[in-house]
């Protein structure tokens, strides 16, 4: 894995190291890892030494574990925002596009 469960919880402040934790943390950061891999059309572990993956990939792969966590945790992230009027939009923070997207120069191109 690109991102160790060290780093995980020091990025997310959940230091929860009961055995069912750490599965659920590796299976988000293993499932973040994918999304990347797929988003990037390779894996970047595969294509990349470990000391050479830019730290926007590992970045990326903590930010969209964490809002894994976050769901498993039923805050589904999902936030609003509300106006004067009354009104209120709400805002999902679990489009993953929104975090893959800082990665296109990376991305591979497909015919």
């Amino acid at each position: 894995m690109l991102v160790t469960i060290d780093k995980f919880n020091e990025y997310t402040g959940n230091f929860e190291d009961s055995n069912e934790a750490v599965d659920l943390k590796t299976t988000f950061l293993k499932s973040a890892q994918e999304l990347v891999g797929e988003y990037l059309r390779f894996d970047p572990e595969e294509k990349w030494q470990a000391e050479e993956i830019p730290e926007i990939v590992r970045l990326t792969i903590l930010r969209i574990a964490t809002l894994m966590l976050m769901e498993g945790g039923e805050n589904i992230g999902v936030s609003s925002k509300s106006f004067s009027d009354n009104s209120r939009t709400f805002i999902s923070y679990t489009n993953y596009l929104r975090y893959l997207s800082p990665l296109q120069t990376y991305r591979e191109v497909a015919f």
